[in-house]
C-alpha cells in the first residue's frame, strides 16, 4: 500500500447521487460511488466535484462513518451547453473548483475526471495544479454516432475528446474494445490506456430464491423477461417490444421494464403503446426507476434479462444480472462476452433484429425450463475492491514515474 492520496474526482455533468435511469445517470454514477467508497477504505481522501441540482442538500456518500466530500457547484445546466457557450461553461466550473480548493487550503495529488465535460475541466486543472490527470470517458462521441440512433453527438464534443486524450496522463478504459476504439478512432497512445473493468458488489447482487423475489416485487408466476435501461434509442427497447409481438410459443410472457425518469416516462409509454396491442396485451409492466440497492430483487425475479443494445461502454446490467445467477440474452456489445463467459444459459447474439430476438427469447425460455441453471461465480476481477486497487496502482505509477508538470496560470 502506497501513500494516502488526496483525490479530486470530477463528475460535473451528473451527480453520483442522482436518481438512476435518466439520460445522464446510469452506470457512470454507480461506478463513481463504488470506486470512491473503495478508495476511502484504502485510506485515501476523496473530494467529488459535481453539478448542483434539485435536493442536492440531501446527497450523502458515506462508508463506515467516513464521509466522502461531495461539492455541488452552481453552474449552467449541462443540457443547455452549446458550442457557443462551452468554453465559458468550462471556465466557470474550473473557477469554482479552484475557489473551493483555495478557500479550504487544499492540495490534490491526482485529478480523476469522468465523461468529456469533466475531462475538459481536468485538462485545465492539470496544468494549474501541476498534478496528473486521469480520465475515463464512459462513452465516446464517435462511437455513439456510428449507431446513427438518437441524438447525434456534436463535432465539438469529438474535438474536445481528442484534446483530452492528447493532454491527459492516463485513460482508464473499461474494456479492450474501448481501448481499441480510442487507438483506432482517436489516435490515442497505447501506453496511455489502462484497461480496468467495471464492477459489482457481490454482497448486494447475489442469488435469491426466484419465488421469494417475485413475491417481494409483487410479480405474478409467469415467464418473466427483464429489461433495464435508460430511455435511449441505443438501448434497443423498441426492438425488444417488436420482438415480443413476434413470439410464437410463449404468450404468457410478462415483460418488466425498469428505467427512465419523470421527463422520459411519456416517451417510454409511447414506445410501449406502439407494440402493446399487437404484442403481449397487458403483460408489459413499466416499473420506472428503482433504487439501485433494490435491483437485485428484480434480477432474481426474472427468468432472464435481455440487453438488446446497439452500444454499451461496458454493461453493468449484464454484470449485475449474472451476479444474481440470472442468465442474459444480449447483443455482443461492451464487455458482455467476457462477463458471460462460463455462464451456461447466457446467450450472445450478433444483432438485435426483432425477428432474431423473438426466436432467441423463445429458445432460451425452452432451455431454462428444461435444464436446471448451474450456479455461476463471477471472477474476483469484477469486484469493486479489486478494481479500485488497480486504479490506486495507476495513481501511484503516475506519481512516481511522471516528469514534473509545467505550471501555467489559470485563464478564465
Amino acid at each position: 500500500m502506497g501513500q494516502k492520496l488526496h483525490i479530486a474526482i470530477l463528475s460535473l455533468h451528473s451527480c453520483p447521487c442522482g436518481r438512476l435511469g435518466s439520460r445522464y445517470t446510469g452506470g457512470m454514477n454507480i461506478y463513481i460511488r463504488n470506486t470512491a467508497t473503495e478508495l476511502i477504505k484504502q485510506g485515501h481522501r476523496i473530494d467529488i466535484f459535481t453539478c448542483s441540482h434539485k435536493n442536492d442538500h440531501d446527497c450523502r456518500l458515506e462508508f463506515d462513518g467516513h464521509h466522502i466530500n461531495l461539492i455541488h457547484i452552481e453552474a449552467e445546466d449541462f443540457t443547455t451547453i452549446s458550442q457557443a457557450n462551452l468554453d465559458a461553461h468550462v471556465s466557470e466550473l474550473c473557477r469554482a473548483v479552484i475557489n473551493y480548493s483555495v478557500a479550504n487550503s487544499l492540495h490534490y495529488d491526482i485529478i480523476q475526471s469522468h465523461y468529456w465535460l469533466s475531462g475538459m475541466v481536468g485538462e485545465k486543472l492539470k496544468h494549474i495544479w501541476s498534478v496528473p490527470h486521469v480520465t475515463m470517458f464512459h462513452t465516446l462521441g464517435l462511437i455513439k454516432n456510428e449507431t446513427s440512433l438518437g441524438k447525434i453527438e456534436p463535432q465539438y464534443r469529438i474535438i474536445k475528446e481528442r484534446s483530452i486524450i492528447s493532454s491527459c496522463d492516463l485513460i482508464v478504459a473499461s474494456t479492450a474494445i474501448e481501448k481499441k476504439s480510442l487507438m483506432d478512432k482517436y489516435d490515442a497512445e497505447e501506453t496511455k490506456i489502462s484497461v480496468i473493468p467495471c464492477g459489482v458488489n457481490p454482497a448486494l447482487f447475489r442469488p435469491l430464491n426466484k419465488q421469494t423475489a417475485r413475491e417481494i416485487c409483487g410479480l405474478s408466476d409467469q415467464n418473466i423477461l427483464l429489461f433495464v435501461g435508460r430511455a435511449d434509442p441505443v438501448k434497443g427497447l423498441d426492438n425488444l417490444l417488436k420482438a415480443s409481438s413476434l413470439l410464437k410459443r410463449h404468450k404468457d410472457l410478462h415483460l418488466i421494464i425498469i428505467g427512465g425518469d419523470d421527463s422520459s416516462m411519456s416517451e417510454v409509454r409511447q414506445t410501449i403503446s406502439t407494440w402493446e396491442k399487437c404484442a403481449i396485451g397487458g403483460n408489459i409492466q413499466l416499473i420506472g426507476p428503482v433504487p439501485h440497492e433494490q435491483m437485485y430483487l428484480y434480477y432474481n425475479a426474472a427468468d432472464f434479462c435481455v440487453i438488446p443494445s446497439y452500444y454499451e461502454s461496458f454493461s453493468l446490467v449484464a454484470l449485475e444480472a449474472i451476479a444474481c445467477n440470472t442468465p442474459i440474452l444480449a447483443t455482443d456489445v461492451g464487455d458482455i462476452k467476457a462477463i458471460s463467459h462460463g455462464c451456461a444459459h447466457c446467450r450472445i447474439i450478433e444483432n438485435n433484429d426483432p425477428y432474431l430476438l423473438s426466436t432467441c427469447i423463445d429458445a432460451l425460455f425452452d432451455v431454462i425450463q428444461q435444464q436446471p441453471h448451474q450456479p455461476y461465480s463471477l471472477p474476483r476481477q469484477y469486484t469493486w475492491g479489486d478494481i479500485s486497487e488497480k486504479i490506486s496502482n495507476c495513481y501511484y505509477t503516475l506519481l512516481t514515474s511522471s516528469a514534473p508538470l509545467i505550471h501555467s496560470a489559470f485563464t478564465p
